[in-house]
């Protein structure tokens, strides 16, 4: 155990868990400068952007200044060389890549060093130790698709049995995601929000007797009040909601006494604006957001599309953290299907985001019980082919499985869902909006 309590310790100083607000914004302050500094000696992409604006590194002394610095877009990332996007003196083969589906259906290739990805994963740690986490609990993890059972891993050592996590196929049959889950007796069940509501509405009794988390993680899709009542008294367990993007790993987390979001300010620092100014306590907003430990790629003022709630400037709990209080959008629609059962979109994101570089953006709507149409707006730079456009078609196709029609349309623009938001899976047939 004396390993185990080190480690513990080391963990919890991880992101200023001991700080005062003021260190907070100290930190907060040097990092944004040693950023803007770093991006604009030696990234292309942020060298020509503060340049065309007129910008000196020199004018940014902390997150005062943020609002000198012009956003990045991220269809303007996405248009950019990969190679404009990375430091230079880093080699692009040995980073870590995450690919994204992006909330706003923009997907984006996000790069990162080991080092920094580890430490970004112990922010969330330490968050998840604030909810109740233990060091030898087992907790899960969302998978899109199956992942061998040796993704199990370990943290710190391999020795250890610290920190274990399984995955978790998100993509399977509810069934299936229930048996896994009754083998696996996870002390932590952390998986989509959406996947939450649907195993808890799916559980038998004798599921629900087998599966006895200690406290439950929603994440990657909005948490509603019904969905919560809902997971929380079937698996008769707490529910945390974690808000998070690939681009910055843990965004924001929900404070387990006030039920507010504490953002990440260790990792990340959020402006919630609107019309390209900050919004008072109470007013919605879109996010932006400067990763605070990506030297690799930095990711400065990046424009993420999601819409919140800014909170007070410190939560009332007393940590030490600027607060978001609500998240708005990233509900997502089950398609139903002729014979029964339904259809997760995602099983659509996987050719779309994964398979296809010339996707810029694209929506996907179930218009009948027995038809799916999937917008794309393509890459201006290099236009699909026909051969291109049809394989798509043909993955989609194979996707969506038997007695379905799958309909590919290019487009310049997505339209609005019904309701006038902007979604990017919604059933016509059975929504939730």
């Amino acid at each position: 155990m004396d390993f185990l309590e080190q480690a513990g310790k080391s963990l919890d100083l991880v992101g200023c868990s001991r700080w005062t607000r003021e260190d907070v914004v100290r930190f907060q302050n040097r990092r944004l400068r040693e950023l803007v500094r770093h991006a604009c000696e030696r990234v292309p992409f942020y060298r020509k952007l503060y340049r065309r604006h007129g910008l000196e590194p020199g004018e940014v002394n902390g997150i005062e200044d943020l609002g000198k610095l012009p956003p990045a877009l991220r269809s303007e990332m996405q248009e950019a060389a990969p190679g404009d996007l990375i430091a230079s003196g880093f080699d692009q083969k040995r980073l870590v890549k995450w690919r994204t589906s992006g909330s706003t259906g923009d997907p984006f290739t996000v790069c990162r060093t080991w080092f920094e990805d580890r430490l970004l994963q112990l922010l969330r740690i330490r968050q998840l130790r604030r909810c109740g986490l233990r060091w030898t609990d087992l907790r899960t993890s969302s998978a899109i698709g199956e992942r061998p059972a040796s993704s199990r891993w370990n943290l710190l050592d391999p020795r250890f049995t610290i920190l274990r996590r399984a995955p978790v196929n998100i993509l399977a049959p509810a069934r299936e995601i229930l048996d896994r889950l009754a083998a696996l007796k996870p002390d932590v069940l952390v998986l989509y929000s959406g996947i939450l509501a649907w195993i808890a509405a799916e559980a038998t009794e004798e599921d629900l007797r087998r599966i006895r988390p200690r406290f439950i993680v929603a994440v990657a899709e909005t948490l509603t009040p019904a969905m919560r009542q809902l997971i929380r008294e079937r698996f008769n367990a707490p529910v945390y909601d974690f808000y998070g993007a690939h681009e910055f790993n843990l965004i924001a987390s929900e404070c387990v006494e006030t039920g507010i979001y504490h953002v990440e300010d260790c990792g990340v620092i959020v402006e919630v604006l609107r019309d390209g100014k900050p919004c008072a306590e109470g007013e919605a907003g879109e996010i932006y957001g400067t990763a605070l430990h990506s030297f690799a790629m930095p990711i400065l003022r990046y424009r993420l599309g999601d819409l919140v709630v800014r909170g007070p400037a410190q939560c009332p709990c007393g940590a030490p953290y600027s607060t978001i209080l609500r998240i708005e959008g990233r509900v997502v629609d089950r398609f139903p299907l002729p014979a029964g059962g339904s259809l997760h979109p995602y099983h659509l994101v996987v050719p779309l985001t994964r398979l296809n570089n010339w996707v810029r953006r694209y929506q996907i709507v179930q218009e009948t019980i027995d038809h799916i149409r999937v917008r794309v707006v393509p890459m201006p730079v290099e236009p699909p082919g026909e051969a291109q456009k049809a394989e798509l078609l043909r993955l989609l196709s194979e996707a969506a499985g038997p007695g379905i029609q799958v309909t590919l349309e290019l487009v310049e623009e997505l339209p609005p869902a019904p309701s006038g938001k902007s979604r990017l899976y919604y059933s016509l047939v059975n929504s939730t909006k």
